[in-house]
């Protein structure tokens, strides 16, 4: 795989270099098509949007997702302050070191590396369109009463020229829920005959009662995300929102800083 960044990912001609485990540069293929790009988001198009934004960019790193998942397993012994001093050590990117303090979630990637790669390699190549796809399912659940404000997460609704765009926030700033749903549940009938129906669907934990998933949206236990303030892992600098990812120098090395609008949402 070629470790070189490629050029439109980077938006900050004055950025830092990547390291060498940036993402791979992505092969001429065909672009996907609006059901693919749903597909491939519905497991997480209703993530809060700090940590929706990190496991997009830590999806173009596959191979240090799978680093980073494997070492969390031999090191289940560090916690705290010494488990964010551990990771810092390594040479992951940004995005990677900030879901060791989401485990569920860097599981999940790992578990799940096929369609981590493709997410990854979709939003590298359609970074626009993949953020377009995110707000179609967010407007679904939203229009369908079962994305809302709750004492887990803040949902807040823009307008921006006749566009609709969706937010979420954790509702208690130094922490994170990991929402988990059934995708036809929270967004409805799949819109697109000639492809199969939300084809990625990952489960929720077995402490999580079936009735609710069965209903909207549930919640795993919440993630103290305050010792990692600093390094600019949860929204240092940067915040959701964005057409584009800047690599800013204030952030670690590559850490997405998503701004400007989304885009359009229909």
């Amino acid at each position: 795989m070629c470790t070189s960044v490629p050029s439109q990912a980077q938006t900050n001609d004055n950025a830092p270099q990547a390291p060498s485990g940036a993402p791979a540069s992505v092969p001429e293929q065909a672009a996907l098509k609006p059901a693919e790009l749903d597909a491939l988001v519905a497991p997480i198009a209703l993530y809060p949007d700090t940590l929706l934004s990190n496991v997009l960019m830590a999806s173009t790193y596959p191979l240090e997702v799978v680093h980073a998942d494997r070492w969390m397993n031999q090191n289940k012994g560090l916690m705290g302050d010494a488990l964010k001093a551990a990771t810092e050590k390594q040479d992951w990117d940004g995005s990677v070191k900030a879901l060791v303090a989401t485990p569920s979630v860097l599981q999940m990637m790992n578990e799940h590396l096929e369609w981590t790669q493709k997410l990854g390699e979709a939003f590298l190549a359609q970074q626009q369109e993949v953020m377009d796809a995110v707000q179609r399912l967010r407007s679904k659940a939203y229009d369908r009463q079962k994305l809302v404000t709750t004492r887990e997460q803040n949902v807040t609704v823009k307008e921006d020229q006749n566009r609709r765009f969706i937010y979420i926030e954790p509702a208690v700033t130094d922490s994170i829920y990991v929402p988990y749903y059934e995708p036809q549940v929270v967004f409805g009938d799949w819109s697109y005959s000639d492809y199969p129906a939300y084809p990625y669907y990952w489960g929720y934990p077995g402490y999580i009662g079936a009735g609710i998933i069965a209903t909207g949206i549930a919640f795993g236990a919440a993630y103290a995300l305050g010792r990692w303030a600093t390094g600019g892992y949860w929204g240092g600098g940067g915040w959701w929102g964005g057409s584009r990812v800047n690599w800013a120098a204030e952030l670690s090395t590559s850490t997405a800083v998503l701004a400007s609008s989304i885009g359009s949402t229909t």
